[in-house]
């Protein structure tokens, strides 16, 4: 890692308490990868050999994270985020470097991590309960909170291999956090939730940080990465990238996965297209591109930032009355929306195009309407000088794109500009009028 980079670290324990809650210094672990499992045998038999080849998941870590931090850690899937956290919880003991962590532990990892399948939930919460360093009394005591605040009811007494991938998340979280932990290490598990319970485990973590108790999460969600952590560190094939204020490290990740999907995108909308494509073929759409506000062609795209489309096209035959259309879905097939420039209150008209004629068509948006997701559109051309429009050239699944909404303060599928108004009035008769339109 960068001498800056290691700076940047320090800087976040300035604020904070004199020691730190957890600090690693050249931190990394290797795995020995075999092709077969003989040849592990082989190796321990010491025939020959290795006949490993190492794979770093995690190389180079400096971190100095101060008690009482909020901080996440962000980056795409086998980053090295998880093998991180099972490092700092001494789950995984690293192959270099040292990890020395200040106070109780608790930690919240993969689905299941600590549970007997066989057991029933309460013999669950004894045991993991048990090993996280309570004594049977404080268990007995805190047993009834635990379940209720996972609100398992009875399935509490039934084996948790019988349980949903939420219900385990409901489980381990209420155990985890139970122990009044100084440190709370959380995995992406609480992804797999339903809002409700998500939204109950937001506020015990806000509890903790009020409390001047350390969190580091790993997550996905840029909205919460921004709302709740002071410092972010942002993960890249085993090594740290970047790390500093959220508003800065979860933008450079925004913009790296704005990079990695226009180059996926990209490559997807070169291959050969498989989905229909019928018409008359006087007029054919020769390229479509997806803009950014600025003109940039792109296939990844934010939430309320403008945006266009437009469609390159060569007449091969004279046509009396094109009009062209577009139609936008979402990935599994969910029709959104579809509008062409001739349904309008001020309809545009193509007349009389005659064959080596060609020309281009622009829809532009104000402001990305769609949610986070993956959408694709559907180009059209249709005749509509006839009695029933006919069509020229109907394409499907033309192109695909992907909506990014790093705020996520909306939920569905389109993101709608509302105005907030709150008022109140006290007992004095004094009234307090707020708004918010974002």
């Amino acid at each position: 890692m960068s001498h800056a980079t290691r700076t940047e670290a320090r800087e976040v324990n300035s604020v904070g308490a004199s020691t730190s809650a957890i600090h690693c210094q050249d931190l990394s672990k290797a795995y020995q990868l075999y092709d077969k499992p003989m040849h592990r045998l082989w190796d321990l038999m010491k025939l020959g050999g290795p006949r490993y080849r190492e794979f770093w998941a995690v190389r180079n870590v400096y971190l100095d994270i101060p008690h009482g931090s909020t901080v996440g850690i962000i980056g795409e899937n086998g980053a090295g985020k998880s093998t991180l956290l099972k490092l700092l919880t001494g789950i995984t003991k690293p192959t270099t470097g040292t990890v020395n962590v200040q106070g109780r532990v608790a930690s919240l990892l993969e689905l299941g991590a600590g549970f007997h399948p066989e057991f029933s939930g309460r013999e669950n919460i004894y045991l993991n309960c048990s090993i996280l360093g309570m004594s049977d009394e404080e268990i007995d005591e805190r047993y009834q909170s635990i379940v209720d605040f996972s609100e398992l009811g009875d399935f509490i007494e039934r084996p948790v291999k019988t349980y949903s991938s939420g219900m385990y998340v409901r489980l381990g979280f209420s155990v985890a956090a139970s122990v009044n932990p100084d440190i709370f290490i959380i995995d992406e598990a609480l992804s797999v939730g339903d809002e409700h319970f998500k939204g109950k485990c937001t506020n015990r973590l806000n509890e903790f940080r009020d409390q001047g108790k350390t969190i580091v999460f790993v997550s996905h969600d840029m909205g919460a990465v921004k709302s709740m952590c002071q410092w972010v560190v942002l993960m890249d094939k085993g090594e740290v990238l970047e790390q500093g204020t959220s508003e800065k490290v979860a933008d450079q990740y925004l913009k790296r996965a704005h990079a990695r999907g226009n180059e996926r995108l990209s490559a997807l909308n070169r291959g050969t297209s498989e989905y229909p494509r019928w018409g008359t073929g006087e007029i054919e759409v020769t390229e479509t591109e997806m803009l950014h506000g600025d003109g940039t062609e792109s296939h990844v795209f934010r939430t309320d930032e403008p945006f266009g489309v437009r469609l390159r096209w060569k007449a091969h035959a004279a046509c009396a009355k094109p009009v062209f259309g577009l139609g936008v879905y979402r990935s599994d097939g969910t029709y959104v929306n579809g509008s062409n420039h001739e349904w309008r209150h001020e309809p545009i008209e193509i007349p009389n195009v005659a064959a080596g004629d060609e020309g281009e068509v622009e829809m532009s948006f104000e402001s990305m309407p769609l949610l986070q997701g993956q959408y694709y559109l559907t180009s059209f051309v249709y005749d509509h000088s006839k009695a029933a429009p006919t069509a020229i050239d109907h394409r499907e699944h033309v192109l695909t794109f992907e909506v990014l909404d790093p705020l996520h303060h909306q939920h569905g599928l389109l993101y709608l500009p509302t105005l907030w108004r709150s008022v109140r009035r006290s007992a004095d008769g004094r009234e307090d009028v707020r708004e918010s339109r974002r």
